[in-house]
């Protein structure tokens, strides 16, 4: 059999030593080698996860196809060597394991798995693969007796956090409302009361007065427990209509706030602007509240993270800015949509290396809404770090 070889950025030279089809799957062994070490790995991958249409792909083109995935899992594994020997593709997920027989014990047929008929995310197969481990168990035996269910989807998760802006807008009635949610979308870890307090004060940042994801102690207003988390609800003050945030125990946020125009903060009359400098100011504030809530938490910088901003109650609203000297520059830019909003998935690493370009595209994709208006990424900047970065509330 032909051997395809890459040398890697990191030293490390990859090479398919063996590849066998059996039982609804090929198993592909590789050999990593640096200068002094020679390493074997595994990568078992189910038929329907091959990226080919055909049914039996060239030689050459399968040997290809592992090698992306070998590169694919040194690079997950921050550039060295993995620590699991074995990987597992299937269903569209991934999993590591140092002891197949917990994922694929070899008396059962791989057959019986995929008959389960079930798509099963990448984050569960790391739930099912510790679980299993743990129980003494194997990994098909989980989905057979429909422990799927105990890990939430991506579908499940943003049915919360409909829920969630559905109640908070409903409460607030008729004025603007700036909604955050965030999470860790191949994270498996229940996180326990105690740890989600002491997370949530630790990640407050005071620079803006109030700020998002506040944790008061009073009697009348502080958080309280949750069957699955923590959350709060803030009555009306002479500068806050309605604040609103829940903490989940695996990891998921959402935070709710009238926009600020609304409730008395500059001169403006209620649901008439949108304050284009206020909205630096709070994009800013919660990319970095989402930055230091996981970093608290104890998650891994190279873990994804899926975050999306929305402003809702936008018709008939121009921009203005609460800094006077701005506002005159903003007032003729109206907005004849109800929402406006931006999402994206990353890692946390590569969040906190490009946060300043990423507030920048979090403002102009809202501000655009309003007749096309672009910001000036100098005035951004300014905003930033002339005001933003230097107050201290």
């Amino acid at each position: 059999m032909a051997c395809y070889n890459i040398l890697m950025a990191a030293d490390f030279k990859i090479s398919v030593t063996g590849v066998s089809h059996e039982d609804g799957r090929r198993i592909f062994t590789l050999s990593v080698t640096n200068a002094s070490n020679d390493f074997e790995y595994k990568i078992y991958v189910f038929d329907r996860d091959i990226p080919f249409k055909e049914p039996d792909p060239p030689q050459e083109a399968l040997e290809q196809f592992a090698i992306a995935e070998m590169k694919s899992w040194i690079e997950k594994s921050g550039g060295q060597l993995p620590q699991d020997r074995f990987r597992v593709l299937m269903n569209g997920g991934k999993i590591t394991t140092d002891d197949i027989k917990s994922v694929l014990p070899p008396q059962e047929k791989t057959t019986d798995l995929v008959r389960t008929n079930v798509t099963i995310a990448a984050p569960l197969f790391e739930w099912a693969k510790a679980k299993a481990q743990k129980e003494s168990t194997s990994f098909s035996d989980l989905v057979s007796r429909g422990l799927i269910t105990l890990k939430d989807s991506d579908k499940e998760i943003e049915v919360w956090f409909k829920e969630q802006g559905a109640y908070f807008r409903k409460k607030l009635g008729e004025f603007g409302s700036y909604e955050v949610i965030h999470y860790l979308p191949n994270n498996y870890t229940e996180y326990s009361v105690d740890t989600l307090k002491e997370t949530l004060q630790a990640a407050e940042l005071r620079r803006t007065g109030w700020p998002i994801g506040a944790y008061l102690t009073g009697e009348d207003e502080r958080p309280h427990p949750q069957e699955d988390g923590i959350k709060a609800e803030y009555s009306p003050t002479d500068h806050l209509l309605l604040d609103y945030w829940y903490a989940k125990n695996k990891g998921e946020f959402y935070f709710a706030r009238n926009l600020e125009s609304d409730s008395g903060n500059g001169e403006a009359k209620p649901k008439t602007v949108l304050y284009f400098d206020t909205l630096v100011w709070r994009t800013a504030e919660a990319l970095e509240h989402c930055l230091a809530y996981y970093r608290h938490l104890g998650v891994n910088e190279n873990e994804r993270v899926k975050i999306k901003m929305s402003l809702y109650g936008l018709t008939n609203r121009t921009l203005s800015a609460w800094n006077p000297m701005r506002a005159f520059t903003l007032s003729h830019y109206a907005c004849g949509s109800e929402h406006a909003s931006w999402e994206t998935e990353t890692t946390l690493h590569e969040l906190q290396e490009n946060l300043d370009p990423v507030i920048y595209e979090v403002v102009k994709k809202i501000t655009i809404m309003f007749d096309f208006f672009v910001p000036n990424k100098d005035v951004v900047t300014d905003i930033l770090n002339r005001e933003y970065r230097k107050s201290r509330m």
